[in-house]
């Protein structure tokens, strides 16, 4: 149709007009048949007060790339991880994928699951250090997003009004419990819908309570088991649900929940990783909170501040939108992205010699950075991370209901892990 039409003119116009006529011609397919968009799938367990700054930068990559709609579909906790779990056993994961650092990012990387992008130019922008989260037998898989460290939230006026100080041992940590409670609150606000928050909490603990260096060569080695080795700190735990120092009835409070209770002023503490900072600003600007420690060790000296990478982003191995996904990647690994990520995530930077925002709230916890007083997530090495970890959520509720005993518990972790490995397992 088109070639006749040109035909025609050509017969009736001078050269010159001919090539104006293309040109017309050319605007108005440009404007009858528009760019096809393409449409990138990304999925994150950051969602509901968690979600940070994601909706907000997906629109600046948009604006950026015209060309890429991206659908993005948050979840948060064991619902996100058997999620991904399916899809990609459906052999329909989506392009872009978030990960947890360490082992379930291996766990994929391992079998093939998510791509090799040891050749992208944005490698040599992390740290080293940031780049073992997502590395495996040399070859990067996913960019570390960020550092984010677990501990205990704090209402920083509830604490003045009652002469509270902050806690650095565990009796100290006892003790403001118990005032707190004695003025009419809940001592530390959890949800345990998903036991999410328990896992969190003995994470925290652990980092101060577990001193054996080589613990996860002998857990991975089945040298020792969880029934045997963790006892003690799940007893000190689980007694503060016995004593009345957690939310009444946690298995049916979620987190969100939970984090109104505290910024409401129901609640005087409150156990999660610092990237719940933002969402407890937003919930209420006018609330004066502090982070520190989980005071879990006996001394002072002994209390250990856990961090790690906090997110990660991979991308699936069967993408059809390559191009579009490396481009997503390329716009998270550029500082100014990451700046805002990490500021409302309460987090810190991956990037070699950049300098970290450190919020006003997390100045408490920053001196034990600086120090070097810390220690990665307990299960970042774990081979067997993904089936602990759920188990131990699962089986959490189980004690806060006392269908299950402390013992009970472990042995179900341990079990899971045996599971796991005897069927050529490691990941969720």
């Amino acid at each position: 149709m088109r070639k006749t039409l040109m035909i025609l003119i050509a017969s009736m116009l001078a050269a010159t007009t001919v090539l104006i006529g293309c040109e017309d011609a050319s605007e108005r397919r440009s404007i009858t048949e528009p760019q096809e968009v393409v449409k990138l799938s990304v999925s994150g367990y950051k969602a509901g007060s968690e979600i940070g700054a994601i909706p907000e930068l997906n629109d600046l990559f948009m604006k950026e790339n015209p060309g890429i709609e991206v659908i993005y579909e948050g979840m948060l906790g064991i619902q996100y991880a058997k999620f991904i779990q399916n899809k990609f056993a459906a052999n329909d994961a989506p392009d872009v994928i978030m990960l947890h650092p360490g082992e379930e990012h291996w766990g994929y990387a391992k079998i093939g699951f998510v791509r090799d992008l040891s050749e992208e130019p944005w490698v040599t922008r992390f740290t080293p250090t940031a780049l073992e989260a997502v590395s495996l037998d040399g070859k990067v898989y996913g960019t570390p997003n960020d550092t984010v460290v677990l501990g205990v939230f704090y209402n920083k006026d509830l604490f003045k009004k009652l002469s509270l100080k902050t806690p650095t041992t565990w009796s100290e940590f006892l003790a403001v419990c118990a005032r707190l409670k004695e003025a009419g609150v809940t001592p530390i606000s959890i949800g345990n819908y998903d036991g999410w928050m328990t896992l969190v909490a003995l994470f925290a603990m652990g980092s101060s309570l577990i001193h054996d260096p080589d613990f996860t060569q002998k857990i991975n080695a089945r040298e020792i088991k969880f029934n045997g080795t963790w006892n003690d700190m799940a007893k000190m735990w689980f007694a503060l649900d016995d004593i009345g120092y957690l939310t009444p009835n946690s298995t049916n409070v979620t987190i969100d929940q939970a984090q109104k209770d505290f910024t409401d002023g129901r609640a005087g503490m409150f156990i999660n990783g610092s990237w719940a900072l933002d969402g407890l600003l937003k919930a209420n600007p006018d609330y004066r909170i502090g982070m520190f420690a989980m005071p879990a060790a006996s001394t002072e000296e002994d209390t250990v501040l856990t961090v790690a990478a906090g997110t990660t982003w991979a991308i699936s191995s069967n993408t059809k939108q390559l191009d579009a996904a490396r481009k997503y990647l390329d716009f998270w690994a550029r500082e100014q992205t990451l700046r805002r990520w990490t500021q409302t995530q309460g987090a810190f930077l991956t990037l070699k010699d950049k300098v970290s925002y450190v919020p006003a709230e997390l100045s408490e916890i920053y001196g034990f950075i600086e120090e070097g007083r810390i220690h990665e997530y307990l299960s970042n090495r774990w081979d067997q991370s993904g089936p602990a970890v759920d188990e131990l959520m699962d089986s959490a509720q189980g004690v806060y209901l006392d269908a299950l005993t402390i013992e009970e518990m472990l042995t179900n972790v341990d079990d899971a892990w045996d599971r796991s490995a005897s069927n050529g397992g490691g990941f969720r």
